[in-house]
């Protein structure tokens, strides 16, 4: 699967999940949602690497959500894109791989 398969489809659950929950979208709902989602990540990974509460779960699944909030980042991220229409692979070349051609 590539990257805009992969945008096309986040953006498929993310526009049911609006739908279903009755939330406006709106420019600021993109950057915020990846806000928050940067705080469960910080907060997964406090517990993932023994600095943060494990709430009763195993490492195993401590691993796990540590895992589901990495993809919530991209999946949010690739909707920031998606919604301002910004091809998410030349931004990558343009930003980051241009450095493996030096």
């Amino acid at each position: 699967m590539d990257i805009k398969e992969i945008q096309k489809k986040a953006t498929m659950v993310s526009n049911r999940y609006a739908l279903s929950q009755d939330i406006n979208r709106d420019d600021d709902w993109y950057v915020l949602k990846l806000q928050e989602e940067v705080g469960e990540l910080i907060q997964s990974y406090l517990s993932f690497t023994n600095r943060g509460r494990k709430r009763d779960k195993s490492d195993a699944e401590i691993k796990g959500n540590f895992a589901d909030e990495l993809a919530d980042i991209i999946g949010q991220t690739l909707l920031i894109a998606d919604h301002h229409n910004i091809d998410i692979e030349d931004a990558l070349e343009n930003k980051w791989f241009k450095y493996l051609d030096k």
